[in-house]
């Protein structure tokens, strides 16, 4: 089905396994609707209703996995969007939801494939929660340079002059030395807990897709400085995981990674770098990321509630089993989906679905 769509890593069957074991428990699946040479796709993981809530009944919600995996429409290489085949397939997709007793589905739209929002309003909500950023790889090699903000030229500029160099770690030597740089990036941010990876998630992520993913390190004498995860699918390479080692943090050898490695993307003939973005508008993160490239991309999440009537019974049991006094978003998390599943205690950075 991959093959009628453009699509990223987040599409992958071997990725929508990995978040199973790794981010959300559940059963990997995905919805498809084809109509001619037309295709819609939404990979999801379903999840049973925890008892709790059920009350008996046999029901399940589903979400797709962390990162941005659809919907995506066909047919490719064109990346048209038919509007009126979309509707069509985004209706079946919510009788195919009622069908299988999914109350809801939580998907988090890709910022570069999936249809126009306005589209996907139509059923369903949707919310933008920020934006991220991509480097159009068929711009001239000169004008990517240009359009990179002036504090990052310079900072570039140094890190060459200063001897660091970027390149492709083929062989995963120093896989080990990032995961532990990463971490310790995550603990000096205070990342949230989900973003504090162990170790063998790298290496299950490896073999769950295989030479799609590539590790690319920023070294200096020998020492590692900075390192990222960068996957390569179907012309896009995605900005994935990053760090860099506190030791080298003032001379910002991530901005000689990420304008080296949009080159070594060009010359691979990909079309797209993405950076990804962030959940906000204004943090260090998008800030950061908004120095690279012009371009823009909403980050978004669709929201579906394909059984009102049982979503009504979630939440109402999810209010008295909790004693919070009126309903999920009264008390301003309005942003949590499903409501029924929003822990008492909300935590910051959960608002994109908590899920």
């Amino acid at each position: 089905m991959l093959s009628g769509a453009r699509h990223d890593l987040y599409h992958l069957p071997g990725f929508i396994d990995l978040a199973t074991r790794w981010h959300e428990a559940g059963t990997p699946t995905a919805f498809v609707a084809t109509e001619g040479d037309h295709l819609f796709l939404v990979p999801l993981i379903s999840r049973p209703i925890p008892e709790s809530l059920a009350d008996g009944e046999d029901l399940l919600d589903a979400a797709g996995p962390r990162g941005y995996p659809g919907p995506i429409v066909g047919p490719a290489p064109t990346g048209v969007h038919d509007g009126a085949f979309v509707r069509r397939a985004m209706e079946a997709f919510v009788e195919m939801l009622r069908e299988e007793r999914i109350v809801t589905a939580f998907v988090r739209c890709h910022p570069l494939l999936s249809p126009h929002l306005d589209i996907l309003r139509s059923v369903g909500d949707v919310v933008v929660h920020g934006e991220s950023v991509s480097i159009d790889l068929a711009r001239p090699e000169a004008e990517t340079w240009s359009a990179i903000r002036e504090n990052h030229r310079r900072a570039i500029t140094r890190a060459n002059r200063d001897g660091y160099r970027m390149r492709i770690d083929e062989s995963w030597s120093r896989l080990e030395e990032f995961v532990a740089t990463y971490r310790a990036a995550m603990d000096r941010l205070g990342a949230a807990e989900h973003w504090k990876l162990p170790r063998d998630y790298f290496f299950d992520l490896q073999a769950a897709v295989g030479p799609r993913i590539h590790l690319c390190v920023v070294e200096k004498e020998g020492e590692l400085a900075a390192a990222a995860l960068l996957s390569e699918v179907d012309g896009i390479v995605e900005y994935h995981l990053s760090g860099t080692a506190l030791g080298h943090v003032a001379a910002s050898p991530t901005k000689l990674l990420i304008e080296q490695a949009s080159r070594w993307a060009r010359d691979r003939g990909n079309r797209v770098f993405h950076l990804a973005g962030s959940l906000r508008n204004d943090d260090a993160l998008i800030h950061f990321k908004r120095g690279f490239s012009p371009l823009r991309h909403p980050v978004a999440s669709w929201r579906v509630v394909a059984d009102p009537s049982a979503h009504a019974r979630l939440v109402e049991r999810w209010r008295r089993s909790t004693e919070v006094p009126g309903t999920p978003g009264e008390d301003g998390n309005a942003d949590f989906f499903p409501a029924y599943r929003r822990p008492t205690t909300f935590l910051p950075g959960a608002a994109d679905g908590g899920t």
